[in-house]
């Protein structure tokens, strides 16, 4: 994760809103692409469970740094 990216999370994790804006989605799921070393995926938005794991993956490695 570098600096952008966790300044990123850090407003991020602020806001308490009960969605995710489309800038919101696609920086989650670049975010969570460049700490897995993988190519971007954009998981349907049909699916929040999908979306949920890369938001707790991440929130793990914010943590850590």
């Amino acid at each position: 994760m570098n600096n952008t990216d966790w300044k990123w999370w850090k407003d991020f994790r602020e806001v308490k809103r009960g969605y995710l804006t489309n800038d919101e989605y696609r920086m989650v799921s670049e975010i969570y692409a460049r700490i897995k070393s993988q190519n971007v995926n954009y998981p349907c938005k049909c699916s929040p469970k999908v979306i949920q794991n890369y938001i707790d993956e991440i929130n793990l490695t914010f943590e850590k740094q």
